[in-house]
């Protein structure tokens, strides 16, 4: 995902997109909507960070993915007339996003078919993430997908190559790694005591960003 979503888009094409959406505020720890809710808008973040959350009857939900500045959520409810969230999404802290609502994208589709295309693309990208998650979870080692939700947690935070703190907690990590906790916290242990990450209380600050990419078995940013 871009650091700003619209930078894809030609100089008519983001200012049609920016003329048919309006902002929303919200506080930390508000909730933009909840999973099973009807849908009809996209966000697309421009400050902040919020949480994809799913599950929860039995205790606390999952958090699929925490998403930052530049990045979407609640894109198919622009392509159905009766979606249903698929999430629930709680902000982390202040956010504010722009968003397009259903009725404005199909004029939008209407008069500027790059502007469809663009968003197309965009659920695109969003099944191949999954599908590489899927991969990951059926063939890579659980340590491993815990350094790779590290790395990506690095971006979303505006912290990597920075030993600035990432405010998650060990079961959001878990979840988002698709571990047992139980493993995460051993992984972070051991990272602790190898220097490489200083762990806290719901959150984590990475000393040694070589060593993450490489347990991660990436390429350094």
């Amino acid at each position: 995902m871009p650091a700003q979503l619209l930078d894809s888009l030609t100089e008519d094409g983001q200012r049609r997109v920016r003329q048919r959406c309006s902002r929303a505020r919200f506080r930390a720890g508000a909730y933009v909507f909840h999973a099973g809710e009807a849908g009809d808008m996209l966000h697309m973040i421009q400050s902040g960070r919020v949480m994809v959350l799913a599950g929860g009857s039995l205790g606390e939900p999952l958090t699929l993915a925490i998403l930052g500045p530049g990045e979407t959520f609640g894109e198919l409810a622009l392509f159905s007339t009766d979606h249903r969230r698929t999430a629930t999404i709680q902000t982390l802290d202040r956010t504010e996003t722009l968003v397009l609502h259903r009725d404005d994208f199909e004029e939008l589709r209407r008069s500027h078919p790059g502007v469809d295309r663009f968003f197309i693309g965009l659920l695109a990208a969003q099944v191949t993430r999954l599908t590489i998650r899927q991969i990951e979870i059926s063939e890579m080692p659980a340590p491993q997908r815990i350094y790779r939700r590290i790395a990506d947690l690095g971006k979303v935070f505006e912290a990597s190559g920075t030993d600035h703190p990432m405010v998650v907690s060990q079961q959001q990590l878990a979840s988002m790694a698709g571990v047992h906790l139980r493993v995460t916290s051993t992984v972070l242990n051991q990272a602790k005591h190898d220097g490489v990450l200083a762990v806290g209380r719901r959150k984590l600050s990475v000393l040694d960003w070589r060593t993450v990419f490489a347990r991660a078995g990436l390429r350094p940013a």
